[in-house]
């Protein structure tokens, strides 16, 4: 009975644990998510659009950029999305990071109506296997920038690759 006890024991402290490390990867997506969305937010005030953004938490909690020059004859934002997609994986894979972000310009449903709306898209991702991506929907109006209802789906978890 004491061996079944301690077996209990054993795995609600790994659940605990594990739950533990989701709410911290979470905090952390969150927390990059909130210092890149502004960047992408200005400049459609300033431009009416944006080209896609990356950036990532350092293991010590500093913001890193991911610098893409957008200058090169032909590059579309598929391209520089690419770009950044391998910047990240490259710091990932050599521990730098802990969490990513890749923030691009998307038209997605949206869940309540099914209408097609504009985006601000941020694929979160945590070595810690958290991975989501949030949609802003935003309407342009002149230079103002109307945010609607954020929502999210699971991400592709394609950053930080399991072993």
């Amino acid at each position: 009975m004491n061996a079944l006890r301690a077996g209990c024991l054993l795995l609600a402290l790994l659940l605990s644990a594990t739950a533990l490390a989701q709410s911290q990867a979470r905090r952390d997506a969150e927390y990059l998510q909130e210092f890149i969305v502004p960047l992408a937010k200005l400049q459609l005030e300033r431009r009416g659009q944006f080209l896609p953004i990356g950036a990532a938490l350092k293991q010590n909690d500093d913001f890193v950029l991911m610098p893409v020059s957008p200058s090169a004859p032909g590059l579309l934002p598929a391209d520089i999305i690419k770009r950044i997609q391998e910047s990240l994986e490259q710091g990932a894979a050599e521990g730098q990071f802990k969490a990513t972000a890749l923030v691009y310009d998307a038209t997605v449903p949206l869940p309540a109506s099914g209408s097609q709306s504009d985006a601000i898209a941020v694929a979160l991702d945590h070595r810690d296997g958290y991975s989501v991506i949030t949609f802003l929907p935003y309407e342009l109006r002149g230079k103002e920038v109307r945010l609607g209802t954020p929502f999210t789906r699971q991400g592709t978890a394609a950053v930080f690759l399991q072993k």
